[in-house]
């Protein structure tokens, strides 16, 4: 759903989180606290109640209250009553992007994505795993890995803003492509 983490106020909110998270030790519990009410932001109804401006602020803080107290830490409850106060709800995705990425970099480590057109084993995608470590100076690689057999062979892969898609169905495309000419 986010739709820009890199927005200054996204990355503004996601850096005072990270910094009183990483503060207080309790970087884990947040990443987990905000997982879990960005899941229930993929709620339409929950979305509409958060970033609504006709829901008065204080109802929207009792609502919050009511719904994450005990299920989230306090850190994360405070944060989205602050989003509240500030209406700042509309950028609650960019914000927890955002402070994923920071996590991620604090902890080296980089996700790839691989579309695959025949299907990797697991020796094949832990070998993949291994290049993209290499690749990306020693970072631990979070791999998201889809079969798409529409690609009819080879993969593509992107790991941050590198892109290597040896795909059948794009070398068929260059082709037609070249003979066009």
């Amino acid at each position: 759903m986010a739709t820009n983490p890199s927005d200054p106020v996204a990355r503004m909110y996601a850096v005072a989180l990270y910094e009183t998270a990483r503060g207080r030790g309790v970087i884990g519990d947040v990443h987990q606290g905000l997982q879990a009410v960005y899941a229930a932001y993929a709620d339409k109804s929950f979305r509409d109640f958060f970033t609504s401006p006709r829901v008065p602020r204080p109802v929207k803080i009792k609502g919050m209250d009511a719904a994450l107290k005990g299920r989230v830490s306090d850190e994360v409850l405070n944060f989205v009553k602050v989003l509240i106060l500030k209406g700042r709800e509309p950028q609650f995705d960019n914000i927890v992007e955002a402070f994923g990425m920071y996590r991620d970099q604090a902890e080296n480590r980089v996700h790839a994505w691989v579309d695959a057109g025949s299907e990797f084993d697991a020796g094949e995608l832990e070998a993949l795993k291994k290049q993209l470590s290499q690749a990306s100076g020693g970072k631990e690689v979070v791999l998201h890995y889809d079969h798409k057999p529409e690609l009819l062979g080879g993969a593509r892969v992107r790991l941050g803003d590198k892109l290597i898609d040896n795909t059948l169905s794009t070398r068929l495309a260059h082709l037609a492509m070249a003979l066009e000419k």
